[in-house]
């Protein structure tokens, strides 16, 4: 057991970014530190605890709390604690020294001959370069999605988080994946430590869903609503049913516990409501707030705007003041869609600098479309690679149950090898069709409803996927319309039409997605005369919402349906209903909608994302993998196509792989595997498994210390040279905000024992390494011990030169703060002269956040040594 003393300086070893710890108090079993850096206090077991004494010698350099520097020229103790002698008559308490630390264990390591490979230090170079790369592109939290590139999907998520609090309501059409983008602005915001706490509110019917998408697509492990037992206050993500905010009354008294909520089917959440209140309560306390809609207005303009004020109060303060400004929008898209025609007048109407080219012009004004700053709309129209999709109704002899199922046996026969999807109402129906399929027909199908566990719908699913020895049919009621994606079958088959051309859609969704590449088929059995061939009718002819998406199909339905009296008098109800239907596709394409498009998904800046990250994917994390099996000791081997198999093993050097089961997993660098090929990890640079590993190595003395031999000709035999690597640890609560600015986190030195020069540059690493030898361990042991009097001399040289190094990559880093956080604040400064959707206290934020930035990067960046690599030459 550690002998603690109240006053004495330990670092945590896992953590020494919470700098120099105060112990100040100890009992039996649990000694309490007090973290002046972090501006925290931790307890720790006595007993093994992860600390270690700090503890200076002669000669060491310290700092002081009042901010005086000096080297140390003797040591003294008194009651377990240390003094320092600074000379000229300064004793420092260790009590009285700065937060700010400075650890140099690997050369303590290689003084001592605890030594590692010598391909360790290129390992751990490869590692900082490819972590700062990440860094520096700010495309965490898009890199690893399984997901094509979709250029909707990244620009909204891309755009949304570069504001300050991203509070958005996602309202893209169905199939354009509202939830991806969701995700996507999820694991950014958690990547960049701007989010702590999550809480996603989600239909009880698509619960299970969403913890599919999350843990899969993003890697993300939300904890599963457990009713009166479910704890909010531990787990970083909660996954809640909307029934719960009516009877769980903890969600309103932890409402300040959560820094994001995100609000599926924000739609059926009514204000005046219960959840409603609730959901007004979680948004004014949150920093973050994201609703999802595919029919934001299906309940009317008033539930429309209540939800627009939840995200901007300061914007939608009057719904007379919105309808007034919706008028404005018809005619501005028009003169947009006109230009170049009528640049003048808009430059003069619109207050816009009369310099910019017309693309310029076109941002500016879109800029300042007020709702376009809290609502991504895509549709569509304006998305490509969307299939045809096309009305096939069946007429049967009479309308019964067991003729559809007949139906189906024949129609299932007449086409073999084709995936069919079959979605019912009701389980009832569809367990009456399985059974009836089986035992009249001998045709083996898989269920997907709501009565089935997570399992068991999985398996369902895969082997419906499974096209050599899946099923051919997939039999689901009406769960099996939300949320999965079906996109490898065409034909689709409604044994019944759904009550709401919403929920049609939602069906039709599941096969008319992106990457769909063929003719989507809807097949509809129907009796002359029933109410199923009506509801069809009516569908297919005066909502016209099966053979294409109708965006207004839902309000007519909503207006004119209830109105039927299914006679023959109905058809002036239908001629109204469909006029009234044109009428409104018409002002949604002429009106706000239109505008809302250009401004979800801007050109060319989504196109250029999208490549962006193409070309940074071109070069995969495979040979780091590749490197990190052989230091570590995992299994690590090619199976077949591009997939890959990781297995960790007993003899690792560390107890587990992050982001890896216990039992191993199939993994693949391959996007397009990757999508289809649900059971393989997605390995890409913003993977928990590479941040892990470089996470791993600089939070221990892993692979800090090696030796190794040059064979040369222009060195004598027996020369040295200390290869450095030294880190940049910002000790600051903006360290993640300043990683993106650095174009490294850590330098390299180079110097040779006589010499007084940085031969990093003269000897680059990737040559340098590929020239060295391994070297025997006891005689790398008998070198170091020859040299060790003299080995500090050469680190201290070293350190030096990393450091101007590092003072050099600050200055550069605190110049693209300034250019990006001024060019940042001037465009809003000029969007909030003409526009009030602008508030200025985004400003004083973006320039708070520019000041705390800047003041990490100059004042709180310690210089810290992580590897370090004596080489000694010997003959060629």
């Amino acid at each position: 057991m550690a002998d603690f003393v109240v006053g004495q300086r330990w670092v945590v070893d896992a953590e020494p970014e919470l700098g120099l710890g105060i112990v100040v108090g100890v009992d039996t079993r649990v000694v309490t530190l007090m973290f002046p850096q972090a501006d925290c206090e931790r307890m720790y077991a006595r007993e093994k605890s992860p600390l270690t004494r700090i503890a200076f010698d002669v000669g060491e350099q310290i700092h002081t709390t009042d901010g005086r520097t000096g080297t140390v020229t003797a040591v003294h103790e008194l009651n377990g604690l240390k003094l320092y002698d600074i000379g000229e008559e300064q004793l420092v308490p260790e009590l009285s020294l700065a937060s700010e630390i400075k650890m140099n264990q690997p050369l303590l390591r290689l003084q001592t001959g605890q030594l590692d490979a010598a391909k360790w230090f290129a390992f751990r170079r490869q590692l900082d370069r490819a972590v700062a790369r990440t860094w520096q592109s700010q495309l965490g939290g898009l890199l690893g999605v399984r997901a094509n590139l979709i250029p909707h999907q990244l620009y909204v998520a891309h755009s949304a988080c570069n504001r300050e609090n991203v509070r958005v309501l996602l309202a893209d059409e169905v199939g354009l994946g509202k939830t991806i983008e969701a995700g996507m602005i999820l694991t950014r915001l958690l990547r960049f430590d701007r989010v702590r706490r999550a809480l996603v509110l989600v239909p009880d019917a698509l619960q299970i869903q969403w913890l599919v998408e999350l843990i899969r697509r993003f890697n993300l492990r939300p904890d599963l609503y457990a009713a009166e037992e479910h704890d909010y206050l531990t787990g970083q993500i909660h996954l809640v049913p909307h029934s719960a905010m009516t009877s769980d009354e903890r969600l309103r008294e932890l409402a300040g516990e959560f820094d994001l909520v995100i609000v599926d089917e924000a739609h059926h959440i009514q204000p005046g409501s219960e959840p409603f209140s609730l959901l007004e309560h979680l948004s004014a306390q949150c920093h973050h707030l994201i609703l999802l809609s595919a029919t934001p207005e299906q309940l009317g303009v008033e539930s429309h705007f209540a939800r627009l004020r939840l995200l901007d109060p300061a914007k939608f303060t009057s719904l007379e003041e919105f309808l007034a400004q919706e008028q404005t929008y018809g005619e501005l898209n028009q003169k947009i869609r006109a230009l170049p025609k009528g640049r003048e007048q808009l430059i003069r109407d619109y207050q816009v600098d009369p310099s910019v080219d017309d693309q310029q012009l076109l941002d500016q004004l879109l800029d300042c479309h007020g709702i376009g700053r809290v609502m991504f709309r895509n549709t569509r129209a304006s998305v490509q690679g969307f299939p045809q999709r096309v009305a096939v109704p069946h007429k049967l002899e009479e309308d019964s149950w067991t003729a559809k199922f007949e139906w189906l046996a024949n129609f299932t026969r007449k086409n073999p090898g084709k995936k069919i999807l079959v979605i019912c109402h009701l389980v009832e129906h569809v367990r009456a069709c399985e059974e009836h399929l089986w035992q009249k027909h001998g045709i083996h199908v898989a269920l997907f409803h709501e009565n089935m566990d997570l399992i068991e719908r999985d398996s369902a699913a895969a082997y419906f996927a499974d096209m050599e020895r899946g099923c051919q049919l997939l039999l689901c009621s009406e769960i099996g319309s939300e949320g999965r994606n079906f996109q490898f079958s065409h034909h689709l088959v409604c044994l019944d039409l759904p009550d709401h051309p919403d929920m049609l859609e939602q069906r039709i969704g599941r096969l008319d997605r992106i990457g769909q590449r063929e003719t989507v088929s809807i097949h509809i059995p129907y009796a002359e005369g029933s109410a199923e061939q009506e509801k069809l009718t009516w569908y297919h002819e005066v909502l016209e919402c099966i053979d294409r998406q109708s965006p207004a199909a839902g309000a007519v339905h909503d207006r004119y349906w209830s109105q039927l009296t299914h006679t023959d008098a109905d058809k002036s109800i239908w001629d109204a209903a469909r006029q009234m239907r044109m009428q409104l596709e018409q002002q949604i394409q002429e009106g706000r909608d239109a505008l809302l498009e250009m401004n979800s998904c801007r050109q060319p800046q989504a196109a250029q994302l999208v490549q962006t990250i193409a070309e940074f994917e071109s070069e995969t994390p495979l040979a780091l993998v590749e490197q990190a099996s052989e230091l570590f000791h995992f299994h690590f081997e090619e199976t077949q196509g591009g997939a890959y198999s990781l297995i960790p093993a007993d003899n690792m050097l560390i107890p587990s792989l992050p982001g890896i089961p216990l039992d191993g997993i199939e993994v693949t660098f391959d996007r397009a595997l990757a999508n289809a090929r649900e059971d393989v990890l997605f390995l890409t640079w913003d993977s928990p498994f590479i941040i892990g590993l470089w996470e791993i190595l600089h939070h221990s003395d892993l692979g800090s210390a090696s030796v190794a031999f040059l064979p040369s000709k222009q060195l004598p035999p027996g020369k040295c040279l200390l290869e450095t690597c030294f880190d940049m640890v910002i000790q600051s609560a903006q360290a993640t905000a300043c990683l993106p600015f650095l174009t490294d986190l850590s330098v390299r030195a180079l110097v040779l024992d006589v010499g007084d020069k940085d031969l990093s540059d003269a000897l680059p690493e990737l040559s340098f390494e590929k020239s060295l030898t391994p070297a025997d361990k006891k005689l790398a042991r008998k070198i170091i011990q020859s040299r060790k009097d003299v080995l500090p001399q050469w680190y201290h040289k070293a350190e030096k030169f990393a450091e101007a190094r590092c003072k050099g990559l600050l200055d550069q880093a605190v110049q693209r703060v300034q250019a990006y956080f001024s060019g940042e604040a001037q465009r809003l400064e000029s969007l909030a002269r003409r526009n009030p959707a602008v508030n200025m206290d985004e400003v004083a934020a973006l320039r708070e956040k520019e000041a705390a930035i800047i003041h990490a990067l100059q004042s709180q960046v310690q210089v810290q040594l992580s590897a370090i690599r004596l080489v000694v030459t010997t003959a060629p």
